[in-house]
């Protein structure tokens, strides 16, 4: 849900019974404030690449995989091409229903018995922007690229790797994997995916981003309509605080207990300046009023306008732990 104009209804879980105060942001780790009024980013040469058909290449051995926020035993396999109840096999020690951030599981490889085939996802091609970069003053680097969704349907499992060039090199010095801060982006939505890489000696190197899994889908199950009831944006020199008024109306009025939402501050071309992200478990009761408040730094630049995000949504007791993205 975008909001300029209409951020009014964005797909939402089902969250669990309780209170309407403000919840406090759980973020990517914190953007450092912007301290110069002259600093420019590190000299990038930014480039596209970018697929619209999962690109994790197959092996004659199992592989591992980590648990991330957001993944079900369907998107894992969708992601890397097997079925569910090959993975399941691969697994016999880990519940599906129950599945923790930062279980460690075995991929069967195609062909070795331990999956049978299936129809495979519809991929979806999304418009990725080249990504725009900034160093902190602490160290490291900061990027961030715009990634939209043209529609038809909504998509959901989307999955992106930014990776770090010097340049006129072949292969990558550092690569970063990263979801999207909503699991599910709608037909006509957009939102930021953003990645921090660690100090490095060379002051000429590029980034390039590229789209390893995105699924479209008519639906997005276990999501529920949200609407914005109203917005309180206060700017500063150093950025944006944003306090959003929303409510949840799912037709069955259960509650929802987890809100995913981006905050995206953009410049006068339309490029992304600073952000920030948050993935909270709680209670939210359906029909009753609630509020949620984000700030984002500037990284750079002066932001003229910002978009945001919010979905709601119920997932299981297990999947409940609040994160915060590394």
């Amino acid at each position: 849900m975008n909001s300029r104009g209409s951020l009014a209804i964005l797909f939402a879980a089902v969250l669990a019974a309780c209170q309407s105060a403000a919840y406090p942001a759980s973020t990517f780790p914190a953007p450092d404030r912007w301290e110069s009024a002259t600093a420019s980013p590190t000299p990038v040469f930014p480039t596209r690449a970018i697929s619209l058909t999962p690109t994790i290449p197959p092996t004659p051995t199992p592989r591992t995989y980590t648990v991330r926020q957001g993944d079900t035993f369907g998107t894992i396999a969708s992601k890397f091409g097997v079925t569910v109840d090959g993975l399941v096999r691969a697994n016999p020690n880990v519940n599906p229903n129950a599945l923790p951030i930062g279980q460690v599981l075995v991929i069967p490889a195609p062909g070795t018995g331990k999956e049978t085939p299936q129809p495979s996802p519809t991929p979806a091609a999304l418009d990725i922007e080249t990504p725009s970069c900034y160093a902190q003053p602490g160290g490291g680097t900061w990027c961030l690229a715009i990634v939209a969704n043209p529609g038809p349907d909504p998509v959901s499992s989307v999955f992106l790797r930014f990776s770090r060039y010097p340049a006129a090199a072949v292969d990558p010095t550092v690569s970063r994997e990263t979801p999207l801060p909503v699991t599910v982006l709608p037909a006509g939505a957009r939102t930021v995916a953003a990645v921090f890489f660690p100090p490095e000696e060379s002051q000429e190197w590029m980034v390039r981003i590229e789209l390893i899994g995105a699924i479209r889908t008519p639906e997005a199950p276990g999501h529920l309509p949200l609407a914005v009831l109203r917005e309180d944006a206060r700017r500063s020199a150093e950025g944006l605080e944003l306090t959003v008024e929303f409510q949840i109306d799912p037709p069955d009025g259960a509650a929802a207990n987890r809100l995913d939402a981006a905050l995206v501050l953009l410049d006068s071309s339309g490029r992304p300046v600073g952000f920030r992200t948050y993935h909270g478990t709680g209670d939210w009761p359906s029909g009753t009023p609630q509020s949620l408040t984000l700030g984002a730094y500037l990284l750079a630049g002066e932001m003229e306008s910002y978009e945001f995000i919010l979905q709601a949504r119920r997932v299981e007791a297990a999947d409940a732990t609040p994160t915060e993205t590394p």
